[in-house]
C-alpha cells in the first residue's frame, strides 16, 4: 500500500469528482503536500474546478478533463435522479477510461490519484483511490450499489479513507469490511492551511454548497435564522442572489467562486449553516465553530451524517 507521506519525485495525476466543491476543496492539503515532496503534479478537471484549485496551487500543469453528467430533478428523489443518469454515467466512465490511458501515455505519469472517480485508473502504474464511503447506507434493492462501488472500488491499488481509524467522523460509510489495500489518512480541510483566528467575529454564516436545485430549500429553511440577525453572511454560487433579491434579503452575498477570500469570513464565524455535506462537517470541526446542517433531501448519506452529529461541538 502506498501512503501520501511516502510519494516524492513522481509524475502524479490527479483528478476528483465534480460533484460540487467539496471533493475539490478536501483534496487541496492532499495536493499541496505532494507538491511540497517534489512531485510534478498534474490535475485534470474541468474549468469550475480549476478556478478553485489555482487560487491554492501553483507551480502544476491543468488539463481539461470533462466531469460526469449529473443532472438532480429537485424533488428529493435522489436514487432515481442517478438511474435517470445512469446511461450517460456509464458511457462517461468508457470514455474517461480510454481518456486517462492517453494521459498516462503523454504525461509519463507514474501515478494516479481519484478522488471518487471511478474510471480515473490504469492498470499499468499505482492508482489510489480516495473515499469516506466505503459502503453506502442503502437499503432494499439499492443495495446493489454498495456491489456496484466495491467493484469499483477494488480496480484500484490502494484505497485512502478520508477519516480517522480511531473516531470515524463518517461511522459506518467509512468502515473497513472488504479491503486489505486500504488505509484511513485522516480528515482533510483547506482550513488546515491557512492561519486560523481565535477571535469570531461573524455570528452565523450560511453556506449554499450541494446541487443548486436545491437552493431554494435551503435559503426557506433559514430565512428565520437570517430575519433574526443569526445568520450575518450568506456565501454561494452567483445564481443565488437572485433567490435572495426575491425575498428581499439585504444580508450581506460572497461568491464563492473567491474562495480564498471567502476563507478569511469562515475562519471568522462561529456557526456555519447549510447541507450536510461531508467536507462541510470536516470544515467546521477543523475550524471549531459550531454548525446547523441540514440533510439534501434523499441523499441517505448526508441524512445518516445528520443523525450521527445531531449536535454541534
Amino acid at each position: 500500500m502506498i501512503h501520501p507521506h511516502n510519494i516524492s519525485d513522481k509524475r502524479i495525476g490527479i483528478s476528483v469528482l465534480n460533484w460540487g466543491l467539496g471533493h475539490v476543496t478536501r483534496s487541496i492539503p492532499i495536493i499541496k503536500a505532494l507538491h511540497e515532496k517534489n512531485n510534478q503534479l498534474f490535475i485534470f478537471c474541468n474549468e469550475s474546478q480549476k478556478l478553485i484549485f489555482s487560487q491554492y496551487i501553483n507551480d502544476v500543469h491543468y488539463v481539461y478533463h470533462p466531469g460526469y453528467p449529473f443532472k438532480f430533478k429537485g424533488k428529493g428523489r435522489f436514487k432515481m435522479d442517478l438511474l435517470r443518469s445512469s446511461r450517460g454515467l456509464y458511457a462517461n466512465l468508457k470514455t474517461e477510461k480510454k481518456l486517462v490511458q492517453g494521459y498516462v501515455k503523454k504525461y509519463s505519469l507514474d501515478m494516479l490519484i481519484s478522488d471518487q472517480r471511478y474510471a480515473f485508473f490504469s492498470n499499468n502504474i499505482p492508482s489510489i483511490f480516495i473515499t469516506h464511503q466505503l459502503q453506502f447506507p442503502l437499503r432494499g434493492i439499492f443495495k446493489i450499489g454498495n456491489l456496484m462501488n466495491r467493484y469499483q472500488v477494488s480496480k484500484f491499488s490502494t484505497i485512502w479513507i478520508i477519516d480517522n481509524e480511531d473516531h470515524r467522523n463518517a461511522g459506518k460509510l467509512s468502515q473497513n469490511k472488504n479491503y486489505n489495500n486500504a488505509i484511513y489518512i485522516g480528515c482533510h480541510s483547506r482550513f488546515q492551511i491557512i492561519k486560523k483566528q481565535a477571535e469570531k467575529e461573524v455570528r452565523g454564516l450560511l453556506v449554499f454548497n450541494g446541487p443548486e436545485v436545491y437552493s431554494q430549500l435551503l435559503l426557506d429553511t433559514f430565512i428565520p435564522q437570517i430575519n433574526s440577525g443569526e445568520i450575518e453572511k450568506i456565501i454561494g454560487p452567483e445564481s443565488v442572489q437572485s433567490l435572495l433579491l426575491g425575498k428581499n434579503i439585504t444580508t450581506p452575498f460572497f461568491a464563492n467562486s473567491d474562495m480564498s477570500s471567502v476563507d478569511q469570513i469562515f475562519i471568522k464565524t462561529s456557526k456555519i449553516f447549510g447541507f450536510f455535506g461531508y467536507t462541510t462537517l470536516m470544515d467546521c470541526l477543523e475550524l471549531g465553530c459550531a454548525y446547523h446542517l441540514i440533510p439534501t433531501p434523499g441523499q441517505d448519506e448526508q441524512i445518516y451524517l445528520a443523525n450521527r452529529h445531531k449536535k454541534s461541538l
